[in-house]
């Protein structure tokens, strides 16, 4: 398995390695940048990449776009110490292998390494748990929010973590044109100016959001 590690930080990159190595597995190339990593993806073929969330000159969740396209078949893990719902959200809805924080013990990035060649993350994996969120009905005795649908409802809480109309396509596996009449539906209902206030109105509502153990 080719693994390439994506990080800004020497030390992260070194500990990393290190990790790797002691169990067997082994980094085969490291970039510092976004430009460097999409110039090493355009080069040579990688079957897991692991990368740090924030570069210098790029968030990673605003150009995995570009990564999948350079990179289709390879797996996407996330190790970073920036953790909230919105990124575990936004990294479920462009279904990327595995979300692991650097605060976590050594052997739960090893563990991850270590299933992707089988495709499937450790059941304890933060996407699992954002995955299941994202595509269920949520539930909601909030009164003001009867006039919504179940699936504008749902939206509603997409909204609230920030996901982009693409991204709720992709979760839902519906239309992007579909996503975009729920969301003006929504607005039009709530009578929100832009889907800002409409997230801020279902945060105010208790409408049911993301929420993380690790």
């Amino acid at each position: 398995m080719r693994i390439l590690c994506a990080d800004n930080s020497e030390v992260s990159r070194i500990g990393i390695s290190k990790i790797l190595t002691q169990s067997g597995f082994a980094v085969d190339k490291e970039v510092e940048d976004h430009t460097s990593l999409m110039q090493e993806l355009e080069q040579t073929e990688y079957d897991l990449l692991i990368s740090e969330l924030r570069f210098e000159d790029a968030e990673f969740l605003d150009i995995v776009e570009g990564v999948r396209t350079a990179r289709p078949a390879m797996k996407i893990l996330i190790y970073t110490f920036y953790v909230n719902p919105t990124y575990v959200a936004r990294a479920a809805a462009h279904k990327l292998y595995d979300f692991v924080l650097k605060s976590s013990e050594a052997n739960r990035l090893v563990r991850s390494v270590a299933m992707a060649p089988n495709g499937a993350a450790p059941q304890e994996s933060l996407l699992l748990k954002a995955s299941k969120f994202l595509t269920q009905s949520p539930k909601t005795g909030v009164s003001a929010a009867d006039s919504l649908t179940k699936r504008e409802l749902q939206i509603l809480s997409h909204l609230s973590l920030g996901l982009s109309n693409r991204e709720i396509s992709s979760i839902l596996d519906i239309s992007l044109e579909t996503v975009k009449e729920h969301v003006q539906n929504i607005l039009r209902k709530l009578k929100s100016s832009d889907r800002t206030e409409a997230a801020v109105w279902a945060l105010r509502n208790g409408i049911p959001t993301l929420t993380l153990d690790e």
